[in-house]
């Protein structure tokens, strides 16, 4: 893979991790267990074990645990670092709190810097193994999509806190963004 391709796949997890990141700490103490749909998608322990839900937490260690599984396309066992280890089915056990959350958006920056640093076209064309759950698609094809599941939650966490009434950090691509960080007019 060329490197210009690898840095631009790069910078698109940043981007992601960056947004990820900022929606999981501007989430106050009080809606950190709030489900962005209570109708739908309760908090609950599953009878095989381990939670599942659409509070803030929930998404923000849904998206980065894929992340992380996604990046070893399956070649590999997932041995995702503590405490994400305690897990049923890859399900969490527990509740994860914010500073556990974001060591993770960490853990995931420095794995995908890693693998695009890294990632050759003998295995960007690799399928993925049939134990996949996209068993077929090449892992490079998996690898560009990655970095849009975790901006999907991020958004759903931000337009959520912004209904509650939280005034969130503005990031690349919002209204007033440049005028919040330089001073400058937005262009």
């Amino acid at each position: 893979m060329t490197a210009v391709l690898a840095r631009s796949i790069a910078r698109s997890f940043e981007s992601a991790l960056l947004l990820m990141q900022a929606a999981l700490t501007d989430c106050p103490d009080g809606l950190w267990e709030t489900d962005l749909w209570p109708n739908d998608g309760t908090t609950r322990r599953l009878p095989q074990g381990g939670l599942h839900g659409s509070a803030t937490w929930f998404l923000g260690y849904h998206a980065l645990s894929c992340l992380d599984y996604d990046l070893g396309g399956d070649f590999e066992r997932w041995l995702p670092p503590a405490p994400f280890d305690e897990s049923t089915f890859g399900f969490p056990n527990r509740v994860f709190t914010k500073a556990e959350l974001l060591g993770y958006v960490d853990w995931c920056r420095d794995r995908a810097r890693q693998c695009c640093e890294a990632l050759p076209d003998e295995l960007a064309l690799r399928p993925l193994p049939s134990t996949h759950r996209h068993a077929g698609t090449s892992y490079g094809d998996l690898v560009v999509s990655i970095p849009l599941h975790v901006v999907e939650h991020a958004s759903q966490i931000r337009q959520f806190l912004t209904g509650a009434g939280v005034n969130v950090q503005p990031m690349p691509g919002d209204q007033g963004y440049q005028r919040a960080t330089t001073g400058s007019a937005d262009r």
